[in-house]
């Protein structure tokens, strides 16, 4: 079962690609938001292949995790899906980011992107 990661701070587009994502059969973990080291920590703990990222979080900027989480030195990195409802698309790629999604996307548009990022290198 591949493993998501979903960093979303409004509470009603979490729940709606929680429930999507499940329904699709991937393990959705939602952490909280204390800080982006906080977070980092938690990914390389879990080891998910996808980590879905609002760009624009209540606390901190999600560049601020895409930052600390490319930086890192452990070997595990897995891909990052960066989201905002403005045209980001630019410097999500220039910041880490595998893709970027305007908001408000269509589900089928996420899935197909989850399933591209989700095959194994060299496949």
């Amino acid at each position: 079962m591949i493993k998501i990661f979903l960093i979303e701070d409004h509470a009603h587009t979490q729940q709606l690609l929680r429930t999507l994502l499940e329904l699709e059969g991937y393990q959705v973990i939602t952490p909280s938001l204390p800080d982006p080291q906080k977070i980092v920590g938690l990914i390389h703990e879990q080891h998910p292949a996808i980590v879905i990222l609002d760009a624009h979080l209540r606390e901190f900027s999600g560049f601020e995790i895409l930052a600390s989480l490319r930086k890192s030195s452990l070997e595990f990195q897995p891909k990052v899906i960066l989201t905002s409802g403005e045209d980001l698309g630019v410097e999500s790629y220039r910041a880490g980011a595998d893709a970027f999604l305007l908001k408000p996307f269509a589900p089928e548009k996420l899935l197909n992107l989850i399933k591209s990022l989700a095959i194994p290198q060299g496949s």
